[in-house]
């Protein structure tokens, strides 16, 4: 019974693939509960570039994602206007990332993605989703596998990798994690193609099993003609000081970004007379009022915390700045984060603490930049006077065509549309 159920559900399936090829109409669901935004939403694009990218290859495009909106922990407007159709699950709302109401609100959206799903059966030639949350990837990757659904899962970060180094007793931290763990295994078990937004990730599906399955390593990047757009048109908004030279991050004030050291590097550049050399902080975090303090304390004078800044002005700002930062506590698990592609598109020479072996060698082989000792003011202050004194227009033109030919949109992600069409034809 079991075994005709299978053959009868595989034919169906291939008679499927054979209309939706013959008519050259397919249909894709994208799943992303915290990584998709809309334009005029506060929060990373890629995921709807890569949704925007299937719609302009002749797709039918769906995307499930939440109510709540994460990065800025509101409700959303289900009003605004998309190019594509857009389900949004009820979700409730959580304070912190790491949180237990986060918890809760990624197992409704578990269960909503289910149900959502079902209601469409027989739409969608493939599915798409994102991980983490890892309980979500599951329950999509669950249903695909089961309703023989091509299923694409999108390694953005690892979870509980990520998590572990909050927790410092490590015994009792693996253990509670166990969960996050088993998620993500069977989320990779599902798959039937991954896409990694660096090596790393792309591997990690295969850690623990060797399967034969495609994937792809898909930087997160950006557009670069929007990036310039968006620049050039917010350019004369910066105001910078003749003789001043700016030193900028972008991104959290978190536990994972040691901000902390780049205000310790200020302070001790200041003691030595550097005046014209003025620390940019562009972003919001958790940690946030604790570093402004630690400035206030050290009496910086030097540094401006900017807060949050609109995509386009932040353009103009790296733009204009000299030097740009990828700051990183000891032992953070990230590996090519979401700035990397405008910190690139800027052309500018970058200083990475960073310590992923991946991202390091990405620095030294394409020559954008130096990398540092994580957590070190010291060696910090003199990686940077010496980039200053040295090769940083060469750096900054390197880090340019870097994002031309790795982190443009336009481009990297027509990769992603060939995975997926791997998946549905195979």
């Amino acid at each position: 019974m079991h075994r005709t159920y299978k053959k009868t559900a595989a034919r169906k399936k291939t008679v499927h693939r054979a209309l939706a090829h013959a008519s050259g109409k397919k249909s894709i669901a994208i799943i992303s509960s915290q990584y998709f935004w809309l334009p005029g939403e506060a929060g990373p694009t890629r995921f709807y570039s890569i949704a925007r990218m299937f719609q302009e290859n002749g797709y039918e495009v769906t995307v499930i994602t939440s109510s709540f909106e994460h990065h800025e922990k509101v409700q959303r407007d289900k009003n605004l206007s998309s190019p594509f159709r857009v389900i949004y699950i009820d979700c409730p709302a959580y304070r912190k990332n790491i949180d237990l109401f986060r918890e809760v609100s990624n197992r409704v959206f578990a269960s909503g993605v289910r149900k959502v799903l079902k209601e469409n059966q027989g739409q969608f030639d493939a599915v798409y989703c994102s991980l983490p949350p890892n309980n979500i990837s599951k329950a999509a990757g669950r249903y695909c596998h089961r309703n023989h659904i091509p299923f694409i899962a999108d390694i953005e970060d690892l979870w509980p990798e990520a998590m572990e180094m909050l927790i410092k007793k490590r015994v009792a931290g693996s253990l509670l994690f166990l969960p996050y763990k088993w998620d993500a295994e069977k989320t990779y078990q599902y798959a039937d193609a991954v896409v990694g937004t660096s090596k790393e990730y792309s591997l990690r599906a295969f850690k623990y099993r060797n399967r034969k399955i495609p994937y792809r390593t898909v930087y997160v990047g950006c557009d670069l003609d929007d990036f310039d757009r968006e620049a050039q048109e917010n350019l004369d908004a910066v105001l910078k000081p003749d003789g001043e030279i700016w030193v900028t991050y972008a991104g959290s004030i978190g536990h994972s970004y040691a901000v902390d050291n780049i205000v310790k590097a200020a302070r001790r550049l200041q003691g030595q007379g550097h005046e014209e050399i003025k620390f940019k902080i562009l972003g919001t975090g958790p940690l946030k009022d604790k570093t402004q303090q630690l400035a206030a304390r050290l009496g910086c004078k030097n540094v401006e915390f900017c807060g949050y800044m609109e995509h386009s002005l932040m353009a103009a700002v790296l733009v204009k700045s000299d030097v740009l930062v990828n700051s990183f506590a000891k032992g953070a698990p990230q590996s090519i984060v979401n700035k990397i592609g405008d910190y690139l598109a800027a052309g500018k020479p970058l200083i990475n603490t960073l310590e992923n072996e991946e991202f390091c060698r990405l620095v030294d082989e394409n020559g954008i930049g130096v990398n540092v000792e994580a957590e070190n003011s010291r060696l910090f202050c003199e990686a940077l006077l010496r980039l200053l004194k040295g090769k940083r227009q060469i750096m900054g033109a390197n880090a340019r065509m870097l994002a031309s030919k790795k982190f443009d949109r336009k481009h990297s992600y027509t990769a992603i549309k060939e995975l997926v069409e791997l998946a549905i034809y195979k």
